[in-house]
C-alpha cells in the first residue's frame, strides 16, 4: 500500500511538472514593444539604428570610391554600461547594406581571413582544384565602425538612460572620415529589468 501511494504521488507530481513545461514561450515581433523591458536597448532599438544608419549612409553620396565602393564592416564597440551582443549591430548592418546598396557597395568580409588565406596556399601548392584564375585579395575603400555609449542617472526607485549609437564611414587610404551620424535615446523606467 505504501509504494502505490508513493506512486500515485510520484506520478502526481511528474504530471503536475510535465503541465508546467507545456507553457511555451510567445513569439513576438521584434519591433513590438516586449512585455519586459527598461532603459537599456532594446531589439527594435538595434533595428530602428540599424535601418535609419543603412538608409542615411546610402543617401549621403559619401560612397564614392570604387565602382562599386568596397567596404568593411566593423564590429561595433561597446562603451556603455549594458550587455550588448556586438555581432548583432555588425550582422544586421552588414545584412541590411548588401540587400538594400543595389550595387552602390560591396562587402568585404574579413572574418575569415585566415581561412581565405589558407585556401588560397592550397591553391598554390596545387592541393585543392583550381581554375587557374588567382586575384588580389580585395582591399577595402572605406571602413564603417560603430560604437555605443551611455549616461545613467538613478534614485531607489527609477532609472535613465542615454544611449547614443554612432557610426563613421573612414576612407581606408586617407583616414578623412567621409561620413558620420549619432542616433539618440533617452529612456527612463524602474529598477528590476535585467541585460544579459
Amino acid at each position: 500500500m505504501t509504494r502505490f501511494i508513493a506512486h500515485a504521488a510520484l506520478s502526481g507530481l511528474l504530471l503536475v511538472s510535465f503541465g508546467a513545461c507545456r507553457k511555451k514561450a510567445k513569439m513576438i515581433d521584434p519591433d513590438e514593444e516586449a512585455r519586459v523591458e527598461g532603459t537599456g536597448i532594446e531589439s527594435r532599438d538595434v533595428r530602428a539604428v540599424v535601418s535609419q544608419m543603412r538608409t542615411e549612409l546610402l543617401a549621403s553620396g559619401s560612397l564614392t570610391k570604387g565602382s562599386p565602393p568596397k567596404v568593411a564592416v566593423l564590429p561595433v564597440e561597446n562603451r556603455s554600461r549594458f550587455l550588448v551582443d556586438q555581432d548583432i549591430f555588425t550582422t544586421l548592418l552588414t545584412d541590411q547594406l548588401i540587400q538594400n546598396a543595389s550595387g552602390q557597395l560591396a562587402i568585404v568580409n574579413r572574418d575569415l581571413l585566415d581561412q581565405i588565406l589558407k585556401e588560397r596556399d592550397m591553391k598554390m601548392k596545387g592541393q585543392v582544384s583550381d581554375d587557374g584564375q588567382m586575384s588580389a585579395l580585395a582591399g577595402v575603400d572605406y571602413f564603417l565602425e560603430g560604437e555605443v555609449r551611455s549616461l545613467s542617472a538613478s534614485t531607489n526607485r527609477a532609472q535613465t538612460d542615454y544611449v547614443v549609437i554612432r557610426f563613421q564611414l573612414t576612407d581606408a587610404e586617407s583616414g578623412i572620415v567621409g561620413w558620420s551620424n549619432s542616433y539618440e535615446m533617452k529612456k527612463q523606467g524602474s529598477w528590476g529589468v535585467m541585460y544579459q
